[in-house]
């Protein structure tokens, strides 16, 4: 027979230890603070070992509490992901996504239809800026735009982007002969640190302009619809102009450009992976990107 001490015991202190208080704990496992509080004392008497200092209502790891969260940690997380591996596959047919309002409506939307069109899971689509929360949400992928991979997460890259100035032919009928014809018209900014004019010019040696004038927006989609509606010249995302610029509301003005890499990435937990519903899209997203 096993010698093990009650699971109940485990989860209270892995999650005590982990957010850093009981009473977060508690709102975790859904129980009082006074059950998480008991719950280690009652491990900590079947161990024969105290794990945490205690000073007023704080507690914090001892060495010996450091050293046993590895394990137990560890072997939480096995059983967590054996157990989700071995869910019946109709149980796992949700599938949660993140992603910003930009990435949705310029590039996601239409890649969803065909996915649903051939899957029957049912997904649900989550717009936010910031990055997401996976614990505290029902998210399990997200997709993100930027210079990935991420610490602690899973990425998949998805596709190369570069920065490119575009214009709707109404404002700009045919490409500039150089970049010092930018300073004619106005110029539209993103308020993306990483995608500002000044990297336009300085990443490709371009005599520099007065790059002050024009309205800052406060997303790529804000950025395009500006563009598309003839406001002036902005530097967006390739990949989410792809179809203003294949329908011909946008043309590219300039041959030079800032290249990205791999800039947009399927993000998720590890565990996450596991899931049958987010696999499968994470291969059909993959596989529809290559073609």
């Amino acid at each position: 027979m096993r010698k093990l001490p009650p699971l109940n015991y485990l989860r209270a202190f892995e999650a005590t230890a982990r957010l850093g208080g009981v009473y977060k704990a508690a709102q975790e496992l859904c129980v009082t603070h006074g059950a998480v509080s008991r719950q280690i004392k009652q491990l900590e008497q079947w161990l024969g070992v105290v794990l945490f200092d205690r000073t007023g209502r704080s507690v914090v790891l001892n060495s010996s509490g450091k050293t046993y969260l590895v394990s137990i940690s560890a072997a939480l997380d096995l059983v967590e992901q054996s157990s989700l591996a071995l869910l019946p596959k109709k149980a796992q047919k949700t599938l949660g996504i993140s992603t910003t309002h930009s990435i949705a409506s310029r590039w996601l939307i239409g890649k969803l239809k065909r996915f649903s069109s051939c899957d029957q899971t049912e997904v649900w689509l989550s717009l936010e800026q910031q990055c997401v929360d996976f614990k505290s949400s029902n998210v399990d992928v997200a997709l993100r735009m930027g210079a990935g991979p991420w610490q602690n997460l899973h990425c998949i890259p998805l596709l190369r982007d570069r920065l490119i100035a575009v214009a709707s032919p109404d404002l700009a009928p045919k490409a500039l002969q150089n970049s010092m014809q930018l300073a004619e018209y106005d110029l539209l900014h993103d308020q993306d640190p990483c995608a500002q004019w000044i990297r336009l010019f300085n990443e490709n040696d371009l005599p520099m302009i007065d790059l002050s004038k024009g309205m800052r927006m406060s997303s790529s989609d804000l950025l395009l619809d500006s563009a598309v509606n003839g406001q002036g010249i902005a530097l967006v995302s390739e990949q989410l102009a792809s179809s203003d610029l294949a329908q011909g509301k946008l043309i590219k003005v300039l041959d030079s450009s800032v290249e990205l890499g791999n800039y947009l990435w399927l993000v998720m937990p590890r565990e996450a992976y596991l899931k049958a519903s987010v696999r499968e899209f994470c291969d059909w997203l993959v596989s529809d990107c290559e073609q």
